[in-house]
């Protein structure tokens, strides 16, 4: 049964459905001006860098947006949050309509932005709560609005920008109108199903930023965004089409988006695995880039490179969305947020850059440039790949001493030959570097335990951890500048306690010193491990086999036993 059949079956409230409708002309908003971006320049007398303000604009605000909508929301309930965003939405953009120039409507524009942030930070709550159904179907509801209103902006803003570049703005505006009173008389209050969960605070997602793996898939999707924004924003100017041609093949562009992210982007992530399928996502957008900058005068080859650049932006977007909720360890809704600000900083940059380059330099340098970015996007993530692999379980299994399971023969204890391999612990406690440092505390507790290797997906060592890394990550650090500055943005207020809980909560790699990594070979000698151990302070080693996997580990403690066993056979 189809995801539509299904959705059908369950006999939604009409509450649900004009949500639907709420999101899509919500949606239609984003791309609508699209084909009207010449015109605008055309008839107000705007350069290509001002007209491309007017995608910069809505970005920066919805960038800034992701970071206080999720509070809001939750302290005026879903209802009162949708039916606001709906009025900002619809008076700036009807407002805009009648602008006489193009600094007014970019203005307008961006406050416009800030009502679609509140809307997109509840609809989806929103959907789940009134639709009556399972989250998933809920979703499925929730994506088919985005994918149909996505679609569609371009085709309405190209048949009304055939009159004017007023009528687009106006439409939305009136649109707006008949979804609020729609949802107004028809929507029930909502606000009680956000259950007990505490209103969320302002600072949470900025806490969420220093985590590293939502740090590091925000940087890469802005860097892989200076691409994105510069095809959507900057390409309806060089095309040379009416308003009306240039909707149909963003309409291609649209219906290709939305039939990547639904459809393709979860088998690739099932058959390949997120990164693997980002990598080839990333690799392939940087090529079209590339052929765009290269035949930026060719009609065919630029209208054919925006259709199947939504195949790739839908793929690329659900895949970046699935990699930091898979491994973030914060909560959701701030997990979003904060990786929604990182990555818009890239497409509010992207549009007025591009307008400039075009300027300053040729039409085709803008594209250059973007897939310089998106290649940028693809070093951060492999630079960092270990950080962004999806969770892993922790390694809980209890301690074996290979030297308690073999005997070791007296000649070889005399001689004084010991390897490494001999006597290490084989089945080795490890942790990930996106659990949390709380889990690494009943992980020691439960084992009785002081340190344990931090290893990624595939077992390779990243670094060794101990509980005297841990005690210096809470302990309070000298005050500073910074600390000054940091504690008046984000933690002004906040009890020692509080800060603690904070800490507690972060990713164990946001604790792990930078320092010289020592290790082991299978291989090694007693002596160098005595070596090693005696010459610095740490009381572990982690023991590697060839391919640089975590075989096992050693201890002072297993050192001075050995020591004992060589002794007792002289």
């Amino acid at each position: 049964m189809s995801s539509t059949e299904s959705i059908k079956n369950e006999g939604l409230p009409s509450s649900a459905w004009l949500l639907f409708i709420a999101i899509i002309a919500a949606l239609m908003g984003m791309g609508l001006i699209g084909p009207v971006l010449p015109t605008l320049s055309t008839q107000l007398g705007a350069s290509p860098s001002e007209v491309t303000l007017l995608y910069s604009s809505y970005n920066i605000v919805m960038a800034i947006g992701a970071l206080i909508t999720g509070a809001i929301s939750t302290r005026l309930g879903l209802k009162k949050a949708l039916l606001i965003g709906i009025i900002i939405i619809g008076v700036f953009a009807a407002i805009a309509g009648f602008a006489t120039n193009i600094w007014t409507i970019i203005g307008l524009r961006g406050i416009w932005a800030l009502g679609s942030s509140l809307f997109f930070a509840t609809g989806l709550a929103a959907m789940v709560t009134v639709a009556g159904v399972s989250k998933t179907k809920s979703i499925v509801l929730f994506e088919a609005a985005v994918g149909i209103g996505v679609a569609a902006g371009p085709l309405i803003g190209g048949i009304l920008g055939q009159f004017s570049w007023r009528y687009p703005f106006i439409g939305i505006g009136v649109m707006m109108v008949i979804v609020f009173l729609l949802l107004f008389t028809k929507l029930p209050n909502v606000k009680e199903d956000l259950g007990t969960k505490s209103n969320t605070s302002l600072k949470e997602p900025f806490r969420a930023m220093k985590n590293r793996s939502i740090a590091v898939l925000g940087i890469a999707n802005s860097l892989y965004n200076f691409g994105f924004f510069t095809l959507l924003a900057y390409s309806p100017l060089i095309l040379g089409l009416n308003p009306f041609n240039i909707g149909l093949i963003f309409l291609g562009w649209g219906i290709l988006l939305g039939i990547s992210s639904y459809f393709i982007a979860p088998r690739l992530e099932k058959t390949f695995g997120t990164i693997k399928s980002l990598y080839a996502m990333l690799i392939l957008f940087t090529i079209l880039l590339l052929v765009m900058g290269i035949f930026t005068s060719d009609l065919l080859i630029i209208s054919g490179c925006i259709i199947i650049s939504g195949l790739l932006f839908g793929n690329s977007n659900s895949l970046f969305t699935n990699a930091v909720m898979t491994t973030s360890p914060v909560e959701a809704s701030t997990t979003s947020a904060a990786f929604s600000f990182l990555r818009m900083i890239g497409g509010a940059i992207a549009p007025f850059l591009a307008g400039i380059l075009a300027e300053l330099y040729a039409p085709n340098i803008p594209f250059i440039v973007g897939s310089c970015f998106v290649i940028s996007s693809i070093i951060v993530i492999v630079l960092n790949r270990n950080y962004i692999s999806p969770k892993s379980k922790i390694e809980s299994k209890k301690p074996k001493q290979t030297l308690s399971n073999q005997t070791i023969s007296k000649q070889t204890l005399s001689n004084q030959t010991l390897k490494v391999k001999d006597f290490m612990i084989s089945d080795v406690i490890s942790i990930p570097p996106n659990a949390e440092i709380k889990d690494l505390l009943k992980l020691f507790s439960k084992h009785h335990i002081g340190g344990v290797p931090v290893v990624n997906n595939q077992n390779k060592l990243i670094e060794m951890v101990s509980d005297g890394d841990i005690i210096r990550y809470l302990a309070p650090k000298e005050y500073s500048a910074h600390d000054f500055i940091y504690s008046i943005l984000i933690e002004e207020g906040e009890s020692e306690q509080e800060v603690l809980n904070d800490k507690i909560t972060d990713s164990i790699d946001n604790l792990i010193p930078k320092r010289k990594l020592y290790y082991l070979d299978e291989d090694d000698t007693l002596e160098k491990a005595i070596q090693i151990l005696s010459q610095n302070e740490f009381k572990k080693l982690p023991v590697l086999d060839s391919n640089k996997h975590v075989i096992g580990i050693i201890s002072r403690g297993d050192i001075n036993n050995i020591l004992m066993k060589m002794l007792a056979h002289r």
